[in-house]
């Protein structure tokens, strides 16, 4: 069975209300195959997308002006500048393999937070039962304070993330510009 006709089949499947593990036995692929399908999700390659060829006519003077975007350092080859345009206009954000390890090691740390909080809850909680008032002790709030600014600090980067994201758009827009610029020469 083709890849197309694989494809089809799991979608007539899908519209009939068929389990995603039924059509993935029946069709031979996995399951996670069949969701990515119901969700209009393109195949993948291990973690990463799977690359598709789109072709488009271009003019002569706007191949060289890929070629000059390119020659000016806006992305290494047409491809990587073409997929860029794509993303940048789709609003697709890709973070560079820092920030992707930033955003990594943040959401450890977010989620080791949010379990120290559920302990400080459940234990301010207990207290109000038997007590009828809430009493941190000195430890909990300083757990609460460091927990406080180690959310602030990650707020600052993914604001700076944000921030350099903006910065290289503009920086694409502007280059954009300046060939669209020579074309008017």
């Amino acid at each position: 069975m083709t890849n197309s006709i694989r494809r089809d089949r799991i979608k007539t499947l899908l519209s009939q209300g068929v389990s995603a593990a039924k059509i993935a036995e029946e069709v031979g692929c996995a399951p996670s195959t069949v969701h990515r399908i119901r969700n209009g999700q393109g195949s993948r390659k291990g973690n990463r997308a799977a690359y598709m060829t789109v072709t488009a006519k271009v003019t002569q003077r706007e191949c060289e002006a890929l070629d000059g975007l390119v020659k000016r350092g806006a992305a290494p080859s047409r491809s990587a500048l073409i997929r860029d345009l794509v993303r940048r206009s789709g609003g697709y954000y890709e973070p560079s393999p820092e920030e992707e390890a930033f955003l990594a090691d943040a959401n450890q740390h977010l989620s080791r937070l949010g379990g120290n909080f559920n302990q400080i809850a459940r234990a301010l909680s207990a207290s109000v039962r038997k007590t009828g008032r809430a009493d941190p002790t000195a430890a909990q709030i300083e757990e609460l304070r460091r927990a406080n600014d180690e959310v602030q600090r990650i707020r600052g980067v993914i604001g700076a993330m944000l921030h350099n994201a903006q910065v290289k758009s503009d920086r694409l827009r502007e280059t954009v510009s300046a060939v669209e610029g020579d074309f008017d020469e």
